[in-house]
Formats: C-alpha cells, sequence, structure tokens
C-alpha cells in the first residue's frame, strides 16, 4: 500500500472520529452563543407575588417564560459556560440574586443553585431534574451561612424548607446567602433493560477508545512501513 495516499486518509478518519467525539460540546457551544443574553443589570419580575430574580453573571437561555408565578430558564448558561440546564424559580415578597447553577444530570447525581435573598418571603426552586418520580428529602441539603464554626448551618426538612412532590423545593422565611442542593448516590435499577441498554454508556466509551487506539497504532505501521 502506499503510504503517501494512506497517511492521509487514515488521518483524516481520526479526524472525523475526533470531530464525532466533540460534536455534543460544539453543539451545546453554538446553542449557548444563539441563545438570549443577559446581565445582572436585568430583572425578572414577578408583579403578582411581589417578587424578582436576576443574576450576579452576565448569562444566556434559549427561553425564559412567565407562567402561573414562576420562570422557566430554559438552556440556561453562566458566565460563558456551556449550558447548565433548565432552572424553575418561584419568588414570593423577595428579590432573589442567583449566584451560581450547577448541574450534573448523568443519572441525575447533584444538581446546586447558590443565590441571595432580600426580604422575608418564599422561594420554589425547581433544578430540572429530569426525573418523573418524587425525590426523598435525604437527597436534599438547604444550607445558610454561619457566623461561628462550622461555617455552614444544614437546615432539615421542616425548617425552612419544605419538598414538594415535583420535586420543587420551597424555602420560606430567610434572608441572605442560600444553597439548594440535590445528591443522589444510587443509579437507576435497569436490571429489567437488555444489557446493551444497562451498559450502554460503558460500551460506547470503550468503543470509541477501542477505535482511536486502532486508527492511531495503524497509522504508525503504515508510516513506519
Amino acid at each position: 500500500m502506499n503510504v503517501t495516499t494512506s497517511k492521509p486518509a487514515l488521518i483524516g478518519l481520526a479526524a472525523a472520529i475526533i470531530i464525532v467525539l466533540v460534536f455534543p460540546i460544539l453543539c451545546a457551544d453554538v446553542k449557548a452563543q444563539n441563545g438570549k443574553t443577559f446581565t445582572p443589570q436585568d430583572k425578572f419580575i414577578i408583579p403578582e407575588l411581589n417578587g424578582s430574580i436576576s443574576f450576579a453573571l452576565n448569562g444566556s437561555f434559549s427561553s425564559a417564560k412567565l407562567e402561573n408565578g414562576t420562570w422557566t430558564f430554559n438552556d440556561l448558561s453562566l458566565n460563558n459556560s456551556q449550558p447548565l440546564g433548565n432552572l424553575k424559580i418561584s419568588v414570593e415578597d423577595s428579590n432573589l440574586t442567583v449566584w451560581s447553577f450547577r448541574s450534573h444530570l448523568i443519572f441525575n447525581r447533584s444538581a446546586q443553585l447558590r443565590y441571595n435573598v432580600q426580604g422575608i418571603g418564599n422561594q420554589t426552586i425547581n433544578l430540572g431534574l429530569n426525573s418523573t418520580q418524587p425525590t426523598d428529602p435525604i437527597e436534599w441539603t438547604v444550607t445558610v451561612p454561619s457566623v461561628t464554626v462550622p461555617n455552614t448551618v444544614f437546615l432539615a426538612e421542616g425548617d425552612h424548607w419544605n419538598l414538594l412532590p415535583d420535586n420543587s423545593v420551597v424555602v420560606s422565611g430567610l434572608t441572605g446567602n442560600v444553597s439548594v442542593s440535590h445528591f443522589r448516590f444510587n443509579i437507576p435499577n435497569t436490571s429489567n433493560l437488555p444489557f446493551y441498554e444497562q451498559h450502554s454508556v460503558i460500551i460506547t466509551t470503550v468503543s470509541l477508545l477501542a477505535v482511536i487506539v486502532a486508527v492511531v497504532l495503524i497509522i504508525r505501521f503504515k508510516v513506519r512501513g
């Protein structure tokens, strides 16, 4: 085989595989760039509840809609990050400023919202867990700063917060900095699914790595030949 003609073809194949691997990330970047932008000066008002929402950082979203006293931000991105997911917030008799939003929703593993609230009222937070099943209060933490050691106070459910059946957290009577976090330590049961569906992520990852290694070895062999 002619090395001069085969080497570019193999390199092109390797490049195509890399593009396939990073394509979802590139698509996420495009979605973030095509979204509607906002700045810390923008306020999302809820007139009927005497509440407002703002963000401490510049950001974007694909859409934002106020419905039934709740703002829904789709494909939310903060400070030029990748889209972080969808966030729903309702604010009553208070003003809320979002400091950070983190979402790691593979297997619904974790999500967190940190915000500052002024005015003694209620905030209803839905972190967009993409779960049709109600979560358990033990999977949630609501924390506030403490002036003594330790520096964080963990509030039990019923102490200024409650979990709703739709996985929304209602926080009431708090001012200052608040953090609402969800952690899930168990992986959903997939034992009733076929083997390839139970292990689809692992199979896909191993297959892609095997193809890349094979292409690299072929290129090295042809170049040396």
